[in-house]
């Protein structure tokens, strides 16, 4: 299955397959669907979870594509959100030529669907477990004439809550519920003799299989081609894997800018006991003795929704702590390493000149990094910092690939799935807490960019060999 397919003119157009590209189904088949919805790493946690209770209920999987949008689509009880996903529709606009769309419609630019397939290589270990079924329509109509089915086939499992049920496969497990409402034994699924099983979220989660959760975990790697390209010139750049420090700051919206500043002081000093040898008075200086300061929310930026779910109850205060490793010297360095291929800013005085043997790079959505106060300090203690926008050359494909027909550009959603790439290759990745975007680098992008393995339950972690 090709990602990317060039055309005549410039624009690099996203594949669609056909919808039994990777699957035929056959006579007594049974299915399983859900509906899609919120960002782009939450839906990638629902193919996810839909991936294992496909394989566990032995279903073929009806795969929606992805939607990318600004704002997200939010989680609808399933009744709204079925409406809602069939009210987003282009239908009709690829024949409405250059004249001025109507006002109704002047929204339909900021959003797109793409398969899964553009980001990942369903072919392989996926496609050896689950059964795949391509869908690009989500109404019962489209699963009534492709699969054959009756209306009365279609057993639904309607969520009233984004946490619905949690499954469970063994009925004696005494795993709480945690945030979840209701719990569903793996069993109660399997009785369901239903030709099509239809949820709404499947931000369901499944309790054990972590060997085959590994396996899905190591599949689902951005693998589109142009992506990987870029991110891997970059990195080259950087002095190539394995030789600088990965950082993904998240700073941009709801609880992250809230509490923006706190987590770079926690990377931060993450990176000041690991690669410096500076003391506490050391440390206030670079931080422009605002330590205290950089420990508060930013009360001028309220999420009462988030604060609803996550209370805030930790103690956000901290001292200025340093803790060096015995061999820290090791780390220390008044010349940048060889393979660096970019030049590092001027050191800030004496001190800092000997922390250039340490390269980071920052993959974030704060505005203006480098003159961005949230991670000034950073900037001001490491003369070797990078950000996306140094290597603005190395975009141009970016900036290529659309969705023609609806003639959408992806550059925007595609820019921080780069960034993301390019920091996991390090030998040392910092994420930001609560960020499932951090999640994912850290669990699956950065060991297997980096040859290791991915971190489930416990299970994996080791370099593989090389």
């Amino acid at each position: 299955m090709g990602f990317l397919s060039c055309c005549q003119s410039d624009a690099i157009p996203v594949i669609y397959p056909d919808p039994f590209e990777l699957h035929r189904p056959g006579p007594g088949e049974k299915f399983i669907a859900y509906l899609p919805h919120s960002g782009f790493h939450n839906q990638r946690i629902e193919l996810e979870n839909a991936l294992l209770l496909a394989s566990y209920l032995n279903r073929t999987l009806l795969l929606p594509p992805v939607f990318l949008g600004n704002p997200a689509m939010p989680w609808l009880r399933y009744d709204k959100m079925y409406e809602r996903l069939l009210l987003q529709t282009k239908r009709g606009l690829e024949h409405w030529g250059d004249e001025p769309l109507p006002a109704e419609c002047l929204n339909y630019f900021r959003w797109t669907q793409v398969p899964w397939s553009f980001f990942y290589d369903l072919e392989k270990g996926i496609k050896d477990n689950v059964r795949i079924v391509f869908r690009d329509d989500l109404s019962q109509e489209w699963i009534l004439d492709a699969l054959g089915l009756k209306r009365s086939d279609i057993y639904y499992m309607k969520d009233m809550s984004p946490y619905e049920f949690r499954v469970y496969d063994k009925p004696d497990s005494a795993t709480p519920l945690a945030k979840f409402v209701n719990r569903i034994d793996l069993a109660t699924l399997e009785a369901i003799d239903s030709p099509m099983l239809h949820f709404g979220s499947v931000f369901a989660q499944t309790e054990e299989h972590a060997q085959l959760l590994k396996l899905f975990r190591t599949e689902m790697i951005f693998r589109n081609p142009i992506l990987y390209d870029t991110a891997s010139r970059v990195a080259r750049q950087l002095g190539g894997v394995d030789r600088f420090v990965g950082l993904h700051i998240r700073v941009g919206d709801g609880l992250f800018k809230v509490r923006a500043s706190i987590h770079v002081d926690d990377i931060y000093h993450k990176l000041v006991d690991a690669f410096t040898d500076l003391t506490q008075e050391q440390v206030a200086y670079y931080e422009d003795y605002r330590h205290d300061q950089d420990r508060q929310e930013n009360e001028d930026y309220e999420v009462r929704q988030l604060r609803k779910f996550k209370p805030i109850d930790e103690q956000l205060e901290k001292p200025i702590v340093v803790s060096h490793p015995d061999n820290i010297a090791e780390f220390l360095g008044d010349q940048p390493p060889a393979g660096l291929m970019r030049t590092c800013q001027a050191p800030k005085d004496d001190t800092t000149k000997h922390f250039q043997k340490t390269v980071i790079y920052i993959a974030t959505d704060a505005p203006s990094p480098r003159t961005n106060p949230l991670l000034r300090k950073i900037f001001a203690t490491f003369p070797c910092v990078f950000v996306l926008s140094d290597f603005n050359e190395e975009l141009h494909d970016l900036k290529r690939i659309q969705v023609v027909e609806e003639k959408v550009k992806l550059e925007s959603y595609l820019i921080p799935m780069v960034d993301a790439m390019i920091a996991a290759q390090g030998h040392t990745f910092h994420g930001t807490a609560d960020s499932t975007f951090s999640s994912y680098i850290e669990r699956q992008l950065h060991p297997v960019y980096t040859g290791r393995e991915v971190k489930v339950m416990n299970v994996g972690g080791r370099r593989k060999n090389q």
